[in-house]
């Protein structure tokens, strides 16, 4: 269970383009990028919608790195890192950076409530 304000969209199609960005743009092995990819969906948080298409920004984290997964109608289009992402703000109903920035990558990085009922 993904704690409250975040989503778990890990069980999305994935593209094989976005599974391409992966390993192009956050340095994972092929093999792995899957798998990978599909953890940092498990807790993410929902940046926007773009009205034109109905796409969904959301941001996630891997490795302490900002990733941005594009989706839309049930799949993960492509991935974004944050410095490509940062231009397109607009795009998906935000003029800019959202508020208390810090604290909102810090609750994706923190470990969820199923962590904390184990020890």
């Amino acid at each position: 269970m993904t704690p409250k304000g975040q989503r778990d969209y890990g069980s999305v199609r994935l593209s094989r383009h976005a599974i391409e960005r992966v390993v192009e743009r956050f340095g994972v092995e092929p093999a792995e990028a899957e798998a990978r990819l599909r953890e940092a969906l498990g807790r993410t948080r929902r940046l926007g919608r773009n009205p034109a298409n109905g796409a969904i920004a959301a941001l996630g984290l891997y490795r302490g790195r900002v990733l941005v997964a594009i989706l839309q109608d049930g799949s993960c289009l492509t991935v974004l890192t944050w410095n490509q992402f940062e231009p397109r703000l607009a795009d998906f109903g935000r003029a800019r950076v959202p508020r208390k920035w810090g604290r909102a990558l810090g609750r994706l990085a923190a470990p969820g409530p199923e962590a904390d009922a184990e020890g």
